[in-house]
C-alpha cells in the first residue's frame, strides 16, 4: 500500500549520501557500484554502511558492467556478486540490479545501413540485443544463485543525460517496455526493478509516437504500438515479477536532472495513490536522492499518508 512498505535511498557509494539517509530515519540504501572495482575494498563498503546504522537492501552492477553489448568480465562480476553476499550477510534482502547497455545512434545506423534489404533490420537489432541480455544473465544466474542472491534487471529510460545535445546521442535500444522485459524474466528467472520514472517517460514519449504517427528515438512500430499508455500500465504488466520499486517522477524526455528522477508534483499525487492500490505492501521501495534531495522525495510520501 506503499505507505507502510519498507523504504530505502538510492546513493552513490560515498560517506555524505550515506549518512543523510541515516538522518533522515531511514534503515536500508540501494548503493551504486564504483566502476572500478579497486575503488573500495569490501571491508571499507561495510564501513561505511556500519558507522550509519544502514543496511544495503541492493547494490546496483557499475555503471561499466551494463548487459546487452560487450561480454561479461565474469571476474568482475564475480567480485560484485561476492562483494554483495558479504555486505548482505543474514539480510533477507539480497538484491542485484543489473541494467542495460545504452548504445549510439550511429551504432544502430551502422547495422541498418549492413542490410539495406531488411526492412526488420530495427526489430533483428533489438531482438539481438535482448537475446545477449538473456544469455548475460543466465550465466550469472550461476553464480547469483550460489551466493543465494537475487539478481534483478531494470527497466531502461529512453536516453542518456542531455540526448539532444551534440554528442550525446546514446540510446537505450531496448528494456524499455513490458514485453522485453517480461520475455527477460521469464527466460531467466531473474526478477525486476520497477524504475516509475524510466517506465513514465518511455510510455509517454511512446504514446506520443503513436499518437502522432512518428517514428524515431529508435523505436520500431511494434514497440510504439504495443507501449503501455500510462507508468502505472507498465508496472501493472510487470507486477507479478517486480521485486523491488524505484519511486520517483519524470517530465517529457526525462534526459535531464531536473527532468529526471525527482519528486512528484502536487498535481501527480493522483498518480501516486493509484500505484499505492496496485504495491504489495511488503515490496521495497526506494527513493531516488540526485542532488541530496531525500528529504523532498519523502515529502509527498509523508502529506498522502497524512490525509
Amino acid at each position: 500500500m506503499l505507505f507502510s512498505n519498507p523504504l530505502a535511498a538510492r546513493v552513490e557509494a560515498d560517506p555524505h549520501q550515506v549518512s543523510l539517509v541515516g538522518k533522515q530515519g531511514l534503515q536500508y540504501v540501494e548503493l551504486q557500484l564504483p566502476s572500478t572495482r579497486h575503488s573500495f575494498a569490501t571491508h571499507e563498503l561495510f564501513n561505511l554502511l556500519s558507522f550509519s546504522q544502514i543496511e544495503p537492501i541492493a547494490l546496483r552492477a557499475p555503471e561499466n558492467m551494463a548487459l546487452g553489448k560487450v561480454p561479461l568480465n565474469l571476474e568482475d562480476w564475480e567480485f560484485w556478486l561476492e562483494t554483495a553476499a558479504e555486505l548482505y550477510g543474514d539480510s533477507p534482502y539480497r538484491y542485484f540490479i543489473c541494467h542495460g547497455a545504452a548504445v549510439t545512434l550511429n551504432e544502430v545506423f551502422d547495422y541498418l545501413d549492413a542490410r539495406p534489404r531488411d526492412f526488420n533490420g530495427l526489430h533483428d537489432y533489438k531482438t539481438q540485443y535482448v537475446e545477449t541480455v538473456i544469455q548475460q544473465l543466465n550465466t550469472l544466474e550461476n553464480v547469483a544463485q550460489a551466493l543465494n542472491i537475487k539478481l534483478l534487471i531494470e527497466n531502461a529510460p529512453m536516453s542518456g543525460q542531455e540526448y539532444f545535445e551534440p554528442g550525446q546521442d546514446w540510446i537505450h535500444p531496448a528494456l524499455r517496455t513490458p514485453r522485453h522485459l517480461l520475455q527477460i524474466a521469464e527466460a531467466t528467472g531473474t526478477g525486476i526493478c520497477f524504475d516509475s520514472a524510466n517506465a513514465r517517460i518511455t510510455s509517454h514519449v511512446l504514446s506520443y509516437m503513436h499518437r502522432s504517427r512518428s517514428l524515431f528515438a529508435a523505436a520500431t512500430e511494434k514497440e510504439v504500438l504495443n507501449a503501455t499508455r500510462t507508468w502505472i500500465d507498465f508496472y501493472r504488466e510487470l507486477k507479478e515479477h517486480t521485486a523491488l520499486t524505484r519511486l520517483s517522477f519524470a517530465i517529457s524526455w526525462g534526459d535531464t536532472p531536473a527532468t529526471h528522477h525527482i519528486p512528484f508534483p502536487e498535481g501527480a499525487y493522483p498518480e501516486l495513490l493509484a500505484f499505492a492500490q496496485l504495491l504489495h505492501p511488503e515490496l521495497p521501495v526506494i527513493l531516488p536522492t540526485g542532488n541530496n534531495k531525500l528529504k523532498e522525495m519523502m515529502e509527498p510520501l509523508m502529506r498522502l499518508k497524512m490525509r
